[in-house]
């Protein structure tokens, strides 16, 4: 399994996304799956560099991204190419965790893309008593321009984890905040995210031109 699949899906909604000068957000049904799959768009100068090495830090999410509580490194392939178990504390909802595989893949479509997909397996192992309830799928990406950052997700609890009330009630509640879940992922990752002095330099000679 891979994450191609599901970034072809994205690149797909990409053009249609409304360029606004604001957040825009569009999601679409997969494979009748209980929820749908979202992007998200903000225009936003950045350090691409600068923010890749934030997303591929996971070691250092449980102090800079919101609701994550502890990361583990279960197989690292290179230092932009490994799997990790990541557990989540949501308020009113408790635990969830997962096991994923994330990649910096490089360019694509005159965007660097940062991706990752669920290992089932390694998911499969963990355990629900301890770390909360597992997910059934979890795909993402980062898409990152000098002066845009997109941010597109698919995930959904296991039923078979959390009972079929509370799976109504996350992936009901997922669906209903998904655009927001989106926006303050993106403006939390571009706040940890430094700015390199060569990019300020670059930005306040362009300000000072026009």
């Amino acid at each position: 399994m891979s994450a191609d699949e599901f970034l072809d899906r994205v690149f797909s909604h990409v053009p249609d996304l409304p360029r606004t000068g604001g957040f825009s957000y569009k999601s679409w049904n997969f494979a009748k799956r209980p929820t749908s799959e979202g992007v998200g768009v903000l225009p936003v100068d950045i350090d691409v560099d600068a923010m890749v090495s934030c997303i591929l830090n996971v070691a250092e999410y449980p102090r800079n991204v919101r609701y994550v509580d502890s990361v583990d490194v279960l197989d690292s392939r290179s230092d932009s190419d490994f799997t990790y178990v990541q557990r989540l504390n949501l308020p009113l909802l408790g635990g969830l965790q997962m096991a994923l595989a994330l990649v910096d893949a490089g360019e694509r479509e005159g965007y660097r893309v940062v991706s990752w997909y669920q290992d089932d397996d390694a998911t499969d192992a963990l355990n629900k008593k301890q770390g909360g309830a597992r997910t059934q799928y979890n795909l993402g990406a980062w898409l990152l321009k000098p002066d845009e950052v997109i941010y597109a997700l698919s995930s959904a609890p296991r039923k078979a984890d959390v009972g079929s009330l509370k799976f109504a009630v996350m992936t009901k509640g997922a669906e209903a905040t998904a655009r927001d879940v989106l926006k303050s992922n993106i403006e939390g990752m571009v706040a940890w995210s430094p700015v390199s002095y060569t990019h300020l330099r670059a930005h306040e000679t362009e300000r000072l031109i026009s």
